[in-house]
């Protein structure tokens, strides 16, 4: 079971890296330029001020200032920019070596939008959201805007994705977590339904 789990989850990444690799067809082949890093950890603590009065996504940012993170990430300025640090939930599956591994947060720019997404399963997100709420706290490290938005649109942007309406995050860096619930079909009928709750959120800098 946790390898049939882990094959989907891998097959599900697959694809929507295969839909963004799509959004390059016809772009120039100049050689970009070096991308540069952020500190996640610091790039955390910056999304405090962004969850004050928020009990549920302070929540979340706590959990992700507290653990221990010795890494930097590189930032690319992609049409799709899948976070390094993924979800876990109540649901995942990954045995041993993964734990409950979930998902993964996203961000995409396509036609001057830019919004905040999220993939996982099990299944497929479910059109009906109803009792279940998935959100993102993000804060923009080039110009100290913040916010907190709800991931409502099931593919909008890319098959198997759902995301933010558009956001006016501003030009440059933002970080990102994604923490909440979320609904998934694992079956044909409207009852074949699981409900996901992360207890550990995705988290990203991008580029907006």
């Amino acid at each position: 079971m946790q390898r049939s789990t882990l094959g989907r989850l891998a097959a599900l990444i697959t694809s929507v890296c295969a839909a963004v690799a799509v959004l390059f067809t016809g772009t120039a082949t100049a050689a970009p330029a070096p991308a540069p890093t952020v500190d996640l950890a610091g790039a955390a603590v910056q999304l405090r001020a962004a969850a004050a009065g928020n009990p549920e996504a302070q929540d979340a940012v706590e959990r992700l200032i507290g653990a221990p993170k010795d890494i930097a990430t590189p930032v690319l300025s992609l049409p799709g920019q899948i976070f390094p640090i993924p979800a876990y939930s109540d649901t995942g599956q990954g045995g041993d070596v993964l734990g409950q591994l979930y998902g993964a947060g996203v961000a995409t720019n396509m036609n001057n939008e830019f919004r905040f997404g999220f993939f996982g399963g099990p299944g497929s997100i479910a059109d009906n959201q109803t009792g279940a709420e998935l959100n993102v706290v993000w804060y923009s490290l080039a110009n100290g805007t913040s916010g907190i938005a709800r991931l409502d649109q099931n593919n909008k942007v890319i098959p198997t994705v759902i995301s933010t309406a558009p956001l006016n995050v501003g030009n440059g860096m933002v970080v990102g977590a994604v923490y909440g619930s979320l609904w998934h079909k694992v079956g044909p009928n409207d009852t074949d339904v699981v409900k996901s709750t992360i207890w550990w959120p995705s988290m990203g800098v991008v580029m907006s």
